[in-house]
């Protein structure tokens, strides 16, 4: 049966993956501000604007056409705020779930592992992002739809290749450390920080969509083969050494530590910026270790990949030398 599968947020760091995979007959892109790089057919939308900003015979004509809906759009900030979530993440599934009602169609929404209190992060959140994806979670649930939630971790970049659309805070974090911009790294050493690469995150998505177990809610994570901060950090060490610097020196405390023992004395010492990038590697580090090791549906969904140590230590290393690449450090034959 011909498909005309809706996918919004095509620009993003999940989308871009999805286009390359997804035949592209099978597509209609839902676009906002970046035009995706695709043969396939694009929609300027507006998710945040009643009938996504499109006029009532344009609104019509999609929800006749469309046989169901991939939503990735989203702000991914993880800092304790960011403009635009409650309009982007919250109205703007409400707008998403509006749709696929008037179309009679399934819905597969992208949210995050981070946004459940069971396998949440070990330390308390204050992450805005995180309330808004566990908000609209709750809404899809009980639309009455038929529906998936597709619950990826840390997304990075290609697991060859290291590319991605759009450096995120995992990318200023791994940064920071090989720099050794951080006077101390805000986790425990044996902390694990689960991270997927966004095209076996692609992967998993096509299978769902194709294969779908409505009113589930599929878990794409690294599960108990996460790496801990320990073995992140042994895995740069090589890449450190090549601009100067000795990940062995690195201060590692967890949040509750650093703040009362390393950083009164440090915050009089920084200057303005470090102190600024300090406050969100903390934040970034109430997110990224968990209290236990999320579930994990990748192995049922992708088979030819093995989720092991290994293929985690081989992802992170490619993420490094992209991330290098791109800040014009020279990381070749690492």
């Amino acid at each position: 049966m011909p498909q005309s599968i809706l996918l919004t947020g095509a620009s993003g760091v999940v989308g871009t993956e999805l286009v390359k995979l997804f035949p592209e007959e099978d597509l209609i892109l839902g676009r906002h501000r970046a035009q995706p790089e695709s043969g396939a057919r694009q929609i300027a939308i507006d998710i945040r604007a009643p009938h996504l900003g499109l006029n009532k015979t344009e609104y019509s004509r999609l929800a006749d056409e469309i046989t169901s809906i991939v939503h990735a759009a989203a702000v991914t900030d993880m800092g304790a705020a960011a403009e635009g979530l409650e309009e982007t993440n919250i109205n703007g599934v409400k707008n998403i779930l509006t749709l696929a009602t008037d179309a009679e169609v399934p819905l597969h929404y992208v949210s995050t592992a981070y946004c459940t209190e069971d396998f949440g992060p070990k330390r308390t959140s204050r992450s805005a992002y995180i309330e808004s994806k566990r908000a609209a979670e709750t809404l899809v649930e009980n639309s009455g739809l038929d529906w998936t939630i597709i619950r990826p971790s840390i997304v990075v970049g290609h697991s060859k290749t290291g590319q991605i659309a759009t450096f995120q805070g995992f990318h200023l974090f791994v940064g920071s450390m090989l720099r050794g911009r951080l006077p101390l790294i805000p986790l425990d050493p044996s902390d694990r920080c689960d991270f997927v690469p966004a095209d076996l995150i692609a992967k998993g998505i096509i299978k769902i969509v194709r294969t779908p177990q409505y009113g589930h809610a599929y878990w794409l994570t690294a599960g108990n083969t996460a790496l801990t901060i320990e073995e992140m950090i042994e895995a740069g060490q090589p890449f450190a050494k090549t601009i100067g610097k000795d990940l062995s020196n690195l201060i590692l405390a967890d949040p509750e530590t650093a703040e009362k023992v390393h950083l009164p004395g440090l915050k009089e010492r920084l200057p303005r910026r470090l102190k600024e990038r300090l406050h969100v590697m903390m934040e970034l580090s109430s997110v990224m270790a968990t209290a236990e090791p999320f579930p994990t549906d990748i192995p049922k969904l992708v088979q030819d990949i093995p989720m092991t140590h290994g293929f985690h230590t081989d992802v992170l290393r490619a993420n490094i030398r992209h991330w290098g690449s791109e800040n014009r450090y020279d990381f070749n034959g690492l």
